[in-house]
């Protein structure tokens, strides 16, 4: 955080993370957020927490960046003289402009992408948006934590052109139904040891991963 800033914004789409959240995992999120902004460097070995995390950080040092923008910029105005000693106007105005100026903007190019498209659009960054799907993932306890991270890496894999993941390109996408899908076919991959009643030869299964 800088120097005597008092408060941080909120956007009102986390929700769409914290809602896939167990309540329990949600509150150490919120308390790893203050410990955040509060310069105590917080530190966890929790992979889904790290992936909750993360884009509420990036957000968090954009809008650092915009903030520290703000006051160089008013600081470089009161540099140059800041408002009339004695002006004739009470606005301080010593008299009206021949041509309106243009408003100042506070327009911040981001130094991670070069602009900051992500968040003046409303557009997530391809890695924000894995990340959000692996949350979404993980939050299906249910299944294996290494067929989770196959399915993962599977589904957010590039197009050629490096703009859309592979989840994306598809019309319909079910998470819940297409691990049940994933699972039952690894499953049904599994190599199988039998012996044969003949000659007591062990034989294994064709075993591959989708």
């Amino acid at each position: 955080m800088a120097k005597d800033k008092k408060s941080v914004l909120i956007y009102c789409d986390l929700i769409h993370t914290v809602e896939h959240l167990p309540d329990e995992l949600a509150g150490r999120l919120f308390k790893h957020l203050l410990e955040y902004v509060n310069d105590r460097d917080p530190q966890t070995d929790d992979v889904m927490l790290k992936i909750a995390f993360e884009p509420i950080k990036q957000q968090l040092k954009r809008d650092l960046q915009k903030y520290n923008n703000i006051v160089e910029r008013n600081r470089a105005n009161g540099a140059k003289g800041g408002r009339p000693k004695n002006p004739n106007k009470p606005t301080g105005l010593s008299g009206n402009p021949k041509k309106p100026k243009k408003p100042d903007t506070d327009t911040v190019t981001d130094n991670d992408t070069g602009n900051d498209i992500d968040t003046d659009k409303g557009k997530d960054s391809k890695e924000i948006r894995a990340n959000k799907f692996a949350l979404r993932v993980n939050a299906f306890l249910q299944y294996d934590k290494k067929m989770r991270e196959e399915f993962i890496s599977y589904w957010t894999e590039s197009n050629e052109k490096g703009k859309k993941l592979r989840f994306e390109l598809q019309k319909v996408f079910d998470i819940g139904r297409r691990l049940t899908t994933w699972n039952n076919r690894n499953k049904e991959k599994i190599p199988s040891k039998t012996k044969s009643p003949h000659d007591n030869i062990v034989t294994d299964g064709d075993y591959g991963v989708l």
